[in-house]
């Protein structure tokens, strides 16, 4: 008997973090497209990557997105995520540099120091 009291206790706790499991998604859609590592517009031959809903992928460049880290500073979005460089893989914090997005973005690795920029196609 005591297992069916337990059953909607365990419904209701369920429901009740479901809004915090919605709001740690990973939210990307405002960056999602194509982009170069040079601003040629992504001319045929160009090293491409592509920023989909939670994946950057590139040229030996894999990249999962989790959480949004909040302890960034402004114009910067951090993520929690794991990419595969090569044959590295690397765990951490991935940052978006967004100060200048109308003209490029750049992305920060976990675990490095180096940043990426990465154009818009056209």
């Amino acid at each position: 008997m005591a297992r069916l009291r337990l059953v909607p206790v365990l419904i209701a706790g369920v429901a009740a973090l479901s809004p915090l499991a919605a709001s740690a998604q990973v939210v990307t859609d405002h960056l999602v497209g194509k982009y170069a590592a040079t601003d040629d517009g992504c001319r045929e031959g160009a090293a491409e990557f592509e920023i989909r809903r939670g994946v950057i992928d590139g040229p030996a460049l894999h990249c999962i997105l989790g959480a949004v880290n909040d302890h960034v500073a402004g114009g910067t979005e951090a993520y929690e995520a794991r990419c595969r460089q090569g044959e590295e893989v690397h765990f951490g914090t991935l940052s978006f540099d967004l100060s200048a997005k109308d003209d490029h973005t750049r992305i920060n690795l976990p675990e490095t120091a180096d940043w990426i920029t990465l154009y818009p196609c056209k």
